[in-house]
């Protein structure tokens, strides 16, 4: 038994975070300020905004063969590339999802034989639990950073008093979305200044954003700082002005 004294650990050293916001709004973008050599684990076919970034590389999933051979794929990137990378990205966990509950469809079938065409519910429970343990075996890579990219969604709350308000949440089975949560030092969510233009990230909870951040003090961060953690970062996503 290993035991480290809490003034050896450092905040932004082999942190894990998650990002996400609405399809084609910044995401995959934002891993381009990740400091030192990154690799990405792309699932939804976007890394293509990435172009000429030499201190990024790319490997794609195979999306057919969900289950197992992103496992396979991980175990190889462990055993035999990690040493290479400070930053380990999997973009998206949304894509995954899909991707994995898609292949499930395609081989359900009813009681006499006939094809469904959709998961059976037994495949949704089995997810809630393969997407926790993904997540946790990347999270025990030790000296690397890591990464995970969502598509965003709403849910509905509802509060003591009654009142009802919509949540932006990442679009992840809303199950294990607390999970998936708990597993990570920081969720973020990509917001755009309609203004502006200028694109930051949400860091702190409320009724309107799931968010998280045990990496610094900050409640906002540019897109081009999210990875920096300084605490004087702007607080409200009105400051990217």
């Amino acid at each position: 038994m290993k035991i480290t004294k809490a003034t050896e650990l450092e905040k932004g050293s082999n942190f894990s975070a998650l990002i996400y916001a609405p399809p084609g709004t910044g995401k995959t973008s934002t891993i381009k300020y990740l400091p030192g050599r990154t690799l990405v684990i792309d699932v939804d076919r976007t890394t293509n905004v990435l172009s000429g970034e030499e201190n990024i590389d790319i490997v794609y999933a195979d999306i057919n063969n969900v289950e197992v051979g992103f496992a396979k794929m991980l175990e190889e990137i462990h055993d035999e590339h990690i040493q290479e990378y400070d930053n380990i990205v999997i973009d998206n966990l949304s894509e995954l999802e899909q991707a994995w509950l898609g292949e499930k469809a395609k081989k359900s079938k009813t009681k006499d034989g006939r094809m469904m065409g959709i998961p059976e519910m037994g495949d949704y429970n089995k997810f809630s639990f393969y997407l926790p343990n993904l997540i946790r075996y990347v999270n025990s890579w030790p000296n690397v950073n890591k990464v995970y990219t969502a598509w965003e969604t709403t849910r509905e709350i509802k509060l003591p008093t009654g009142q009802l308000y919509d949540q932006a949440i990442p679009q992840i089975r809303e199950k294990i979305i607390t999970n998936v949560m708990g597993l990570v030092n920081m969720v973020g969510r990509l917001v755009i200044n309609e203004e502006t233009g200028n694109r930051g990230f949400i860091l702190t909870p409320s009724n309107a954003t799931f968010a998280k951040n045990q990496l610094s003090d900050a409640k906002f961060a540019k897109q081009e700082e999210i990875w920096q953690f300084k605490s004087e970062v702007k607080e409200t996503p009105d400051e990217t002005t």
